[in-house]
């Protein structure tokens, strides 16, 4: 099995360190890794050697503030629909051969697990989006064809983060913007737990179970397995025209139960508004709000990702929403 770790610090103290995250306990490791990519070097390039290197002193979880695990200066590509409830909620067609949606999303929207989002005061249709990231232990720099059982040359972790996604900016911008809708700051909760994997916790990446509450109510729940495009294809398909370094991530996707949706009002505000920005921002947000209530100041969400046996735990996310 591999290990999880987590990047945190004391409650009163700003200098953040690596520990291990063991039955609820977290234990300091002595080296200090300055990024997660200098971490993951360490742990492949010795992994009993890494373990020793833990602290034998617990320290509760209850007691630290956690950060992101991932540092800010990655590439994070992004796969839409990428699960056949989301895309039917959304109103793409369902069929598998689909192209493969693929995005960015800017890394200085990556925070901390247990952060506030922040609300743009622009935005009126703040929306949520649970998803596997993937962190690649090898960088990519030619097409290559990868296979499922080439992955663990490619991937050295898993995290769990929060696609947080201001639907208005998304599609009331010219050329219907999703970086700009997907990238504002805070925009990326990442944590706790980044999950150093061996080869055999391969076999178990398609059992994750995602969860997400809002307000104590279930709103996401789904299993790895109803991924459409693959990771081993996915990462294929984006050599043939980008360069991935070691330690960028991979997001997955997030399965239906978001609070945008689609119906024959919201289709009409894009397609009846396409050459007019403003007016398809403005019609656009009225028919997703008569539709549902999206996130506002105070809503709270509660985040998870595990496989039913607990072997690998990405930890909890909670957040609050308040205005920017």
């Amino acid at each position: 099995m591999g290990i999880s770790v987590v990047k945190y610090a004391g409650k009163s103290d700003d200098n953040a360190c690596w520990g291990v995250l063991r039955e609820g306990g977290i234990y300091r490791l002595n080296t200090d890794y300055a990024t997660h990519r200098e971490l993951m070097a360490g742990y492949f390039a010795g992994r009993a050697a890494f373990a020793n290197d833990a602290d034998k002193q617990r320290i509760a979880a209850e007691d630290v503030v956690f950060h992101s695990p991932i540092a800010n200066d990655v590439q994070l590509f992004c796969q839409g629909l990428n699960y056949a409830d989301h895309r039917a909620e959304s109103g793409a067609s369902n069929s598998a051969h689909e192209d493969n949606l693929l995005f960015m999303k800017a890394a200085s929207s990556i925070c901390g697990p247990n952060d506030t989002i922040l609300r743009p005061a622009d935005c009126r249709l703040l929306d949520y989006e649970i998803e596997v990231a993937l962190v690649l232990k090898e960088a990519i720099n030619k097409p290559v064809a990868i296979s499922e059982s080439d992955l663990p040359r490619y991937v050295g972790a898993v995290v769990m983060c929060n696609d947080v996604s201001a639907r208005d900016l998304m599609f009331g911008a010219p050329m219907l913007q999703w970086f700009r809708g997907k990238s504002q700051r805070t925009f990326c909760p990442m944590g706790p737990v980044l999950y150093l994997m061996d080869e055999e916790d391969f076999s178990r990446l398609y059992t994750l179970q995602l969860t997400l509450l809002m307000n104590g109510k279930v709103r996401q729940s789904a299993t790895t397995n109803q991924l459409i495009h693959r990771p081993a294809a996915t990462l294929a398909e984006i050599s043939t025209f980008a360069n991935l370094a070691a330690g960028d991530c991979l997001l997955t996707g997030t399965p239906g139960g978001v609070l945008a949706g689609s119906n024959l009002k919201v289709g009409l505000a894009i397609i009846t508004n396409m050459k007019n920005d403003r007016k398809r921002r403005e019609k656009f947000t009225e028919a997703q709000l008569a539709r549902t209530r999206f996130l506002e100041p105070g809503d709270t969400l509660e985040l998870s990702i595990k496989t039913p046996d607990g072997a690998i735990d990405l930890g909890t996310q909670r957040n609050i929403i308040a205005n920017a």
